[in-house]
């Protein structure tokens, strides 16, 4: 069972940031956890009712403001599920993803809780800045579907837990591997989550374009015979490697099936979890920043963004959690 002694809920009042908190509440619940909300204020002065107008001093409309934002917190959390002993409310001021991973730190938060999506009329959540979180972090981020009007919305309203736990619901884990660091500590948590949700893994290796390779780095893409042999070498060690995970996980009684394709990973990994139906997917992140991630692009901030599903992104190897034994490594 992974251990989360505290979890960071952001939140903008949207709709959508306030079910990813009822969320949020419910796997506190569950794991036992200290939950902490952060609102962030980007402009106070223009998303304060009254601070722009001189009805109250800049000060009261602060106070009044953070009352009623309370208030309906609060309101949010009273939901079925099991009690969260221990909740801390946190306004504060400036880049939503700065504070975010600002307070993760100062907290030492085990995990982050966000939606992936925003309604459009509170716009600190959305997009980048969701993105730019997930390859921040200092912990582990669970992006969560809550768009109005998708299958996941509904659903995860019912939810007291990580994952759907009625009986006779079968569940499903997408594992995209690179064979990466960052790649074998999300393997971690997908066994353990397995183990803990007896849920099935896919486990999935994309192989890279060679054209689109060539096109982003500049070197010049290799003949037809070159190609051929180069993409029949990658299969082979994908094959070996991919074998290597899904033995480690059978021996611990995991059920778990295969997939190697081609084509661009992030396009076959959103592809794959909308066929399968899957109900999480737990993915490392590099965390690149500056060329190298312009060269390499992310994919997982782009599968947080689009996923059909709740995505765990994870980051070797400031967090562990999964107290799964060192021989899976």
């Amino acid at each position: 069972m992974i251990k989360l002694e505290r979890i960071l809920c952001p939140i903008d009042l949207s709709e959508s940031s306030m079910l990813a908190l009822r969320f949020a509440n419910a796997v506190a619940g569950r794991y036992k956890s200290a939950l902490t909300i952060l609102h962030v204020l980007e402009n106070p002065h223009l998303d304060i009712p009254g601070a722009e107008t001189g009805a109250f001093s800049f000060g009261e409309a602060m106070n009044l403001y953070k009352e009623e934002r309370q208030e309906q917190i609060i309101e949010t959390l009273k939901r079925k599920g099991n009690p969260v002993p221990n909740i801390e409310i946190i306004f504060t001021e400036g880049s939503p993803y700065k504070e975010i991973v600002d307070s993760a730190k100062k907290l030492k938060a085990d995990m982050i809780i966000m939606s992936a999506f925003t309604d459009g009329t509170h716009g600190s959540l959305i997009g980048s800045t969701t993105e730019r979180v997930v390859r921040l972090s200092p912990c582990p981020v669970l992006t969560v579907r809550t768009d109005p009007g998708s299958k996941y919305h509904e659903e995860i309203k019912e939810m007291n837990d990580l994952m759907d736990t009625r009986p006779g619901v079968s569940r499903k884990i997408l594992l995209p591997t690179d064979f990466s660091e960052h790649s074998m500590l999300a393997k971690r948590y997908a066994f353990s989550l397995a183990i803990e949700y007896k849920a099935e893994i896919i486990a999935l290796h994309i192989i890279e374009n060679v054209a689109e390779l060539s096109l982003l780095t500049g070197v010049e893409m290799p003949g037809y015979s070159a190609a051929s042999v180069y993409y029949n070498d990658l299969f082979k060690l994908a094959q070996k490697r991919i074998k290597e995970i899904c033995d480690s996980a059978s021996s611990k009684g995991i059920s778990i099936k295969e997939q190697i394709l081609y084509g661009n990973p992030r396009h076959e990994i959103l592809n794959v979890a909308k066929s399968e139906s899957v109900d999480m997917i737990v993915i490392g992140t590099h965390g690149r920043r500056g060329f190298s991630r312009f060269i390499h692009g992310s994919v997982a901030e782009a599968v947080a963004r689009h996923s059909p599903c709740s995505v765990l992104s994870v980051k070797y190897s400031e967090h562990d959690l999964t107290g799964i034994d060192g021989d899976i490594k």
